[in-house]
């Protein structure tokens, strides 16, 4: 709370200046050295998150099993920082488009009338922001019936895992062993790894059993996405093998380093990780929603566990 003070004071300080040069080239390299807000929807990268970590898992699995969309932390935070009476739910309600399930463009969200009035939503600050304003292309299927799409660890999150602390490329998804797997996409089989024959946790394991895919989605953009922790002996796919979108290759496991039964769902682009969750096409119908309420807001964001600590690698 204190650092986040601190860094909203600096901004009040500096607003005033920004029309003057000089400070202006001072503010645009200190914001890029934070790198506070990202560079965009796919990459975007909040400093020292774990102060939200668990409000923010609170209410993507509020969303996102029920089949309702995606917004990043990012955003959530680009409004949360200036106004705290705001809940983590309601700004992420704001900023979805019910009908694409989409993040909604950052001008769309600022003509609203809790916003509106933001220093946040004035014109410089959004270019500032490197917030979306663009309608955003959603390529992906869900890796796993969104239904069983429990996150317990996103893009990004800052974690502690077995003692070591890390930055997590990748977003953990826990669902019962021997869920079924899915291809996120039309792609080619690059790598299927299955040195695990029996589904034990080993902290030395790293991915454990894992399939890559490589998927050109236009003739300028290709992915890979890989998927690890899988059961052992469930390869449906091998090296080489076309897939198609929605194509079961594998089950959940938790072989490997983690710390219990789900998907390692991580996507790169030219060598990058990317948000691969920002790639998901939500109102796509082979996903299986869920209609009927699930949990309310006083139970844990975690349901369906089986026992299982809620975090994985």
């Amino acid at each position: 709370m204190i650092k986040k003070k601190i860094k909203m004071k600096i901004i009040a300080i500096l607003a005033p200046v920004v029309l003057v040069a000089g400070f202006v080239i001072v503010i645009v390299c200190a914001l890029v050295s934070l790198d506070f807000f990202g560079t965009n929807e796919t990459d975007g990268y909040v400093e020292e998150n774990e102060a939200y970590a668990e409000d923010y898992k609170a209410v993507l699995n509020q969303n996102i099993k029920y089949g309702k969309g995606y917004v990043s932390l990012s955003r959530i935070l680009y409004f949360y920082l200036e106004n705290d009476s705001l809940t983590f739910k309601e700004i992420y309600t704001d900023n979805l488009d019910k009908e694409t399930k989409k993040q909604l463009p950052i001008s769309e969200v600022c003509i609203l009338p809790k916003y509106k009035s933001m220093t946040a939503c004035k014109t410089d600050e959004i270019l500032d922001s490197s917030q979306s304003d663009e309608d955003v292309n959603k390529p992906f299927t869900a890796p796993l019936k969104i239904s069983n799409m429990n996150v317990t660890s996103f893009f990004m999150e800052e974690r502690t895992v077995y003692g070591k602390a890390d930055v997590h490329h990748a977003w953990d998804l826990s669902s019962p062993n021997n869920t079924p797997v899915y291809a996120t996409c039309d792609g080619e089989v690059t790598s299927v790894s299955f040195p695990y024959s029996q589904n034990i946790i080993d902290t030395s394991g790293g991915g454990g059993n894992q399939i890559k895919i490589k998927c050109e989605v236009d003739e300028d953009t290709t992915y890979e996405v890989w998927y690890a922790h899988l059961y052992p002996n469930s390869s449906k796919v091998k090296v080489g093998d076309k897939v198609k979108s929605w194509q079961q290759i594998a089950e959940v496991g938790t072989t490997g380093y983690s710390t219990g039964p789900h998907l390692h769902y991580q996507v790169s682009k030219d060598g990058n990780t990317v948000d691969g969750m920002s790639l998901i096409d939500f109102t796509d119908t082979n996903s299986e929603t869920i209609t009927k309420p699930y949990f309310d807001n006083n139970l844990s964001p975690y349901p369906n566990l089986n026992g299982y600590t809620p975090y994985g690698n």
